[in-house]
Formats: structure tokens, C-alpha cells, sequence
């Protein structure tokens, strides 16, 4: 509350309580980061609103005064759509860290099973991408049966998993050999149940 104030516009000396607001971008409701204050002050008297540069100079000396010894702090919960945004950026770089890991364990450990997302290009300007399911391991080499259908994009590959197009070609690479493509990012992903 502001006291002994002369109003510019009933000109009688009264009171003013002052108001700041904060607006900030948003979206879907999600604050990401103030944008300005915005401050009024009301006539006790006469209830005459001023805001921004309609606020009379005697009243913003008095504003100043009340702002220094009580400062006006811009709300931590302003940045949660940056602060959530971090959190998510983190926690994405962090499974992708982890997942990698697991698949480095999966190359160099094959068990029966797993299946092999894998890109090849037969010829200069094409892309195929199918998977590979493991039959059997022993010290040297992995058993693989190939699936019968290959996709031109790899969002469609999961949809080609099914245990009934893996019938009769079959493959044998040894376990560098597999280590190598994987390197090469010719296996691209490995699942393991």
C-alpha cells in the first residue's frame, strides 16, 4: 500500500495499493520463461486504475522506494516448462547412454533369441532394412535365421517380427564378424527378451 499519494486524477491525497504481474510464454499451459511486469496502482479514493506509463512520476518515485526495500522476485514456477524441458532432454540422453550399453553387452554376449535390426543396400541408392533371429551360439560363430521380408523403412521393420516369416534362410557369422557390423552400424539395434 502506497500512503499519502496525491491521485492525478481526483487530486485528492489518499491511499494506492499497487499490483505487478507477471506474463510469461506458455505453451499448452506449461510456463516456459517470464516476458515483462506489468504494474498498476488503484486510487483508495476514487478507484482510478494506472498502469505503465500512465503512472503519474510522484507515484513511481514512491513505487521505487517500496520495490527496493521489498523486491519484486519473478516466480520460480515461470521456468518449469524449461526447467521439465531439461529434465526430459537429460533423462532421453541418459536412456540413450544406457541403451547403448546394453546393446554393446547383447553383441558380445548373443543368446538364443535375440533378433538383430539390421540395414543393408544392395544396390548404390537403396536401403533395406530386416532382422535377423538367433538360433544358436557356441564359442566362435552365431546361427542366425534371416526373415523372409525386408523393408525399405526402418519404422516398418517391427512390423515384419512376427515368428513365421523366419523359415529357411539360414547364416552363420562369427562372433567378430558380428561385432564389426555392429561398429559399422550395419546392425543397427538388438532385442532380447
Amino acid at each position: 500500500m502506497l500512503t499519502h499519494v496525491l491521485c492525478q486524477y481526483c487530486g485528492e491525497d489518499s491511499e494506492m495499493e499497487y499490483d505487478f504481474q507477471q506474463k510469461y510464454f506458455h505453451l499448452y499451459f506449461i510456463p516456459f520463461f517470464p516476458l515483462k511486469k506489468k504494474v498498476s496502482v488503484c486510487c483508495e479514493n476514487c478507484y482510478s486504475v494506472f498502469e505503465g506509463k500512465y503512472i503519474d512520476q510522484a507515484i513511481q518515485v514512491k513505487l521505487n522506494r517500496v520495490t527496493e526495500r521489498h523486491p519484486i522476485n519473478t516466480p520460480i514456477w515461470t521456468f518449469s516448462g524449461i526447467i521439465l524441458l531439461t529434465l526430459l532432454i537429460s533423462w532421453a540422453i541418459w536412456q540413450s547412454d544406457r541403451h547403448s550399453l546394453v546393446e554393446t553387452d547383447y553383441i558380445k554376449n548373443p543368446k538364443k533369441g535375440d533378433v538383430y535390426f539390421v540395414e543393408h543396400s544392395p544396390k548404390e541408392y537403396t536401403t533395406i532394412y530386416s532382422t535377423w533371429r538367433v538360433d544358436k551360439v557356441d564359442n566362435q560363430n552365431v546361427y542366425f535365421t534371416y526373415n523372409d521380408t525386408s523393408v525399405t523403412k526402418y519404422t516398418k521393420v517391427f512390423s515384419i517380427l512376427s515368428n513365421n516369416r523366419y523359415t529357411t534362410k539360414k547364416g552363420i557369422l562369427s562372433r567378430k564378424k558380428i561385432e564389426d557390423l555392429f561398429k559399422k552400424d550395419s546392425i543397427i539395434s538388438i532385442t532380447r527378451e
